[in-house]
């Protein structure tokens, strides 16, 4: 025997000796091996249906049960029979029970056991009978059958415990006796009929007396021990085994009781042949009325090829084992990795989280729509804002909420989104019940996994456009104060001039002649300053806004009605966000370059893409400007006033950020460029 077949037999015999049940910890402490060999071991018993577990506490005990192989049963078993598992659903049956039901086996498979025609006897409990059945006991009871016909039969059921391959328990139900009571004059011929099934069977049927003598034998033991029914009836029953199994044998039938009636043990045997198989009894001791021995009933079963599959299992799990010692240190690192990776994608789980609640709770309105114009998702806010519930604003069209990007114009946009990344703009947004809420809103174009979508933030700014409105209302009335001041001043400085002139020709005194000069140089400057001013009156007093660049150019090179300058502009359909007074910038760059360049005779306008902003270039080809000036004619001189008309351009440019710098070689003409930013620039949306 092999040194795991030796645990094994150590375990039963344990078990045996307890027959409440003990836990791993306890027969490993008996044993004194490793609780993962024990483990093991249970593992292989339990499949083999010799031993059954149940929970006690927080631990589980085994214990021996003697259960049958479902297979097993349904390959010897020729009586009607059912298989029911765990949870009491049919699993298998065979021609017998279907012919005692009136049935087909297709009809009851997978069907609940209730389901079927079989009620016990008056008084009986057939959900204790099953519960025992799966906890390992067998059960025999008397109970009724109802033929498909209608009719009605008296029988004994016989619940035996059995085990699937699976290791899981389960119940054979075996119609031990089937119709009416057998009438007076036939017993003789209907005992005959069941011993003549019994010999048909493939199991081992001895029935001996507690001195072991044989009073009944089926043919299949006769046949295996080689000996007829003549020879072994009457005579002591004892196979031919070794010495230590059959001092086992001895002790395990010592050991059943009218309490613990029914125990199974393994051992080898010596067949008719001389060959040596495993055998597995289950061994039933019989008491009468008094509770006294009255001999024993035993039923055997050829296992030496499960034995030999065991075994065959065993060499497998040792070459797994030593496999998976020689991989410790991999697999630790493996856990190791494993372990970081949990503990990476629990941070950014965590991160999603705390990103989902950010975006729920964000002060601004933010919604997710996809490339059908429907919005996915909205926070709280926008609900707040907008008066919508959360599941009135999941699927509802874009352009209900804002109605300037219209399903019409939809995929215009959308390509632009997906040209340019974001789109921004001020534009308004419906409220559900009471009107529009003007908004500043961010669309940005996102592709995650394959799925396009746009986010799109929206800010309410109605405090921010009455803030403009009111601030608006009072530049206007600062700048009409102010025009009708500078009017003033300029008529009182042409008053002044002329006295200064007139007196300058009444006087000879060359020193009051010097006083007078300067004063008439102050009072021009004083004049041109006015001028500046005046240029810078409506400067700031309405917000800026999408002015189409192309129209701003040609509006401006028309004004000036230079038919000796050849204008040349190169400008596409874009849309730039500025203040108003846009076109007085390209009217002092084209002044400049008319002024400043003697032999300007062509100036040219176009557009480039730098790092995602928009350059627009105003060049001419006059002299140019000198390196040590390419700064300086941006800045306001005292007492100098020629560099104010690019001064006035930078300051127009700059409410929006954009920045103007002259980057031309002198010598060669003037090079304005306009930096333009990413989010002040955008290309109109066609009307389709």
């Amino acid at each position: 025997m092999d040194e795991y077949q030796d645990e094994i037999a150590r375990i039963k015999q344990i078990l045996a000796e307890h027959p409440q049940g003990m836990s791993i910890t306890e027969i490993a402490g008996k044993l004194k091996v490793n609780r993962n060999s024990v483990a093991k071991y249970m593992d292989i018993l339990q499949i083999q249906g010799a031993v059954d577990g149940r929970k006690m506490g927080t631990s589980k005990v085994y214990y021996l049960s003697g259960r049958m192989p479902a297979q097993s049963v349904l390959k010897v078993c020729t009586r009607p029979l059912v298989v029911i598992d765990k949870d009491l659903v049919i699993t298998d049956t065979n021609r017998a029970f279907t012919d005692v039901l009136g049935t087909s086996t297709d009809r009851i498979i997978k069907q609940q056991f209730e389901s079927l025609p079989i009620r016990i006897s008056e008084g009986g409990n057939i959900q204790q009978v099953l519960k025992a059945a799966l906890r390992g006991t067998e059960q025999r009871v008397q109970g009724k059958i109802t033929h498909a016909t209608g009719r009605i039969h008296s029988t004994t059921l016989l619940f035996e415990p059995v085990v699937f391959e699976s290791g899981k328990p389960g119940i054979a139900l075996i119609i031990d006796e089937y119709g009416a009571r057998t009438p007076v004059g036939t017993v003789d011929t209907a005992f005959a009929d069941i011993l003549s099934m019994l010999d048909d069977e493939q199991e081992y049927l001895i029935r001996y007396s507690p001195d072991g003598i044989i009073r009944f034998v089926n043919e299949t033991y006769c046949r295996a021990a080689g000996k007829s029914k003549e020879d072994l009836m009457g005579r002591p029953f004892k196979p031919l085994v070794f010495a230590e199994d059959a001092e086992r044998i001895k002790t395990h039938l010592s050991k059943l009781t009218s309490q613990f009636p029914v125990g199974t043990i393994e051992y080898r045997a010596v067949m008719a042949n001389g060959e040596v198989r495993w055998q597995r009894w289950k061994n039933r001791a019989l008491f009468g009325d008094r509770g006294e021995l009255t001999g024993y009933q035993s039923c055997g079963l050829d296992i030496t090829d499960l034995m030999l599959a065991q075994q065959k299992l065993q060499k497998a799990q040792e070459s797994l084992h030593d496999t998976i010692s020689g991989q410790t240190e991999e697999l630790r690192e493996i856990n190791r990795q494993l372990y970081t990776e949990i503990a990476a994608r629990e941070k950014i789980e965590q991160q999603l989280l705390l990103t989902q609640f950010a975006m729920d709770n964000a002060a601004d309105m933010v919604f997710w729509v996809n490339h059908n114009a429907r919005v996915q998702y909205a926070n709280k806010r926008a609900s707040e804002v907008l008066g919508y519930t959360a599941e009135e604003l999941n699927d509802i069209p874009f352009a209900d909420i804002f109605p300037l990007y219209t399903i019409a114009h939809w995929d215009s946009i959308w390509e632009q989104l997906k040209k340019e990344g974001v789109i921004t703009s001020r534009t308004i947004q419906l409220r559900k019940e009471d009107g529009e809420i003007p908004v500043e809103i961010a669309i940005r174009y996102l592709q995650y996994h394959g799925n396009e979508f746009a986010c799109c933030f929206s800010r309410d700014i109605s405090e921010n456009a009455r803030m403009e409105q009111a601030l608006q209302q009072a530049n206007k009335k600062l700048n009409l104060l102010t025009s009708v001041t500078r009017h003033d001043i300029q008529n009182k400085i042409t008053v002044l001039l002329g006295f200064l002139s007139r007196a300058k020709k009444e006087t000879k005194d060359q020193t009051l002649l010097n006083y007078l000069e300067r004063q008439e140089k102050a009072a021009k400057e004083i004049r041109n300053e006015m001028l500046l001013t005046r240029d810078f009156k409506d400067l700031g007093t309405e917000p800026p806004s999408w002015q189409n660049l192309r129209e701003m150019v040609s509006n401006s090179v028309a004004r000036q009605g230079r038919q000796d300058i050849r204008f040349t502009t190169d400008v596409p359909e874009i849309e730039v966000y500025a203040d108003i007074h846009l076109e007085r910038v390209f009217d002092r760059l084209f002044e400049n370059s008319l002024r400043q360049g003697k032999k300007v005779k062509e100036i040219s306008i176009q557009t480039i893409f730098r790092d995602h902003n928009l350059i627009i270039t105003v060049e001419d080809d006059g002299t140019g400007i000198k390196p040590e000036d390419k700064t300086v004619i941006f800045d306001l001189q005292e007492g100098d006033m020629s560099h104010a008309g690019l001064f006035i351009a930078r300051e127009i440019l700059s409410v929006t950020g954009m920045t103007l710098q002259e980057t031309g070689d002198y010598g060669k003409g003037a090079r304005f460029e306009i930096r333009v930013p990413e989010t002040m620039y955008r290309f109109p949306v066609e009307n389709t």
